[in-house]
């Protein structure tokens, strides 16, 4: 049965705020070939309805909050992963730029709500990006000369939604956005191709120095902890091998996040905010593949977006990949179908 609108919000709030919660690894690849890849591992404690969905350009969108929400008209088309049908968990537009949201906990703080200052909601974050740039450069940018809120989500219990922002472009362009004590502290360098969770990303990228190839003499760390995830996925991703062709060069992008993912087995109550890896992407920003694996399946899927349709007028098209994935393999571009439009969930606080 359908769950509600509520339920499902309050699921979603569960997914990015709960104390156990979403520990998830991005990658982004630039292979000696110059192909761009990102690879997404998505950590969480059940299956969240994910699915493919398809926005074409020119969509009138307006920000999910109560007060004074900001309006845009969406530039570009794209393709994107929803969650628990009311937010976008990451995507790519038709420029070849990726958008992913990842937990991140302790110093993650949006600032008190000003009314006066148009807000959108932390689950169309992503969406906003992907709506309106192409490339990393224009969207940092954009960052000081749009003003608006991010307005955050908050449990009964108190506990609020705490997310911080990965980019990347087909020149292997990278971005990380986190908001620290109010503001927006922006990471941009090709550089910075590895994001997981906390701690802060100043403090992520001062502990990778501790471990060989990156300047210490650590050896490689084999915890699930988010810092322990950071360093192995930026040295396997930095040590990859020149691919023969663009399948070959996603294959090595999962060898790497199947590598840093977490197993199914008992949770461990020394570590609440480590959940199993429920499902993995790979964009393939230079081919336009995208590429789909839930770990409750044998099976890899994948859309090709070159053949999608992203024009003025055209429907939202919808794939529910994780509940259909038993019946799927292979490029399921053609098992997109017309949906209605995606409601993104509000807070009602």
């Amino acid at each position: 049965m359908r769950r509600s609108i509520l339920a499902l919000t309050v699921c979603l709030f569960g997914l990015f705020s709960a104390p156990i919660a979403l520990a998830c690894t991005r990658v982004i690849w630039v292979a000696a070939d110059g192909q761009v890849y990102v690879g997404r591992t998505q950590d969480w404690t059940e299956k969240a309805n994910s699915a493919f969905r398809v926005y074409p350009r020119g969509m009138e969108r307006t920000g999910s909050v109560v007060e004074n929400p900001h309006k845009w008209t969406s530039k570009y088309g794209s393709l994107v992963v929803t969650g628990y049908d009311i937010a976008t968990h990451e995507g790519v537009n038709e420029k070849g730029l990726s958008a992913q949201i990842l937990y991140l906990a302790g110093d993650c703080d949006y600032g008190k709500r000003d009314p006066k200052v148009e807000a959108i909601s932390v689950m169309q974050w992503a969406q906003y990006f992907l709506d309106n740039y192409a490339t990393v450069a224009e969207a940092v940018e954009a960052m000081n000369a749009v003003p608006y809120q991010v307005e955050t989500l908050v449990l009964p219990n108190g506990f609020p939604t705490l997310v911080h922002m990965s980019l990347g472009d087909k020149s292997g362009d990278s971005a990380v956005i986190e908001y620290i004590a109010g503001k927006a502290k922006v990471y941009h360098d090709k550089r910075f191709t590895v994001m997981t969770n906390e701690p802060t990303y100043d403090k992520q990228i001062e502990n990778l120095k501790q471990y060989r190839t990156f300047g210490g003499d650590k050896p490689l760390p084999g915890e699930r902890t988010p810092t322990d995830r950071f360093v192995r996925a930026a040295y396997y991703a930095e040590n990859l091998p020149k691919p023969t062709n663009r399948d070959e060069g996603a294959a090595y992008t999962f060898s790497v996040i199947r590598n840093i993912s977490v197993p199914f087995g008992k949770p461990d109550p020394k570590k609440p905010n480590v959940s199993s890896t429920i499902f993995r992407t790979v964009q393939d920003l230079t081919g336009g593949r995208y590429y789909f694996e839930s770990t409750y399946a044998p099976n890899v899927v994948w859309v090709d977006i070159t053949k999608l349709d992203f024009s003025k007028g055209q429907p939202e098209m919808e794939l529910k990949v994780e509940k259909e994935i038993f019946k799927l393999n292979g490029d399921v571009t053609d098992k997109l179908e017309k949906a209605k439009p995606f409601v993104f969930g509000m807070n009602k606080n």
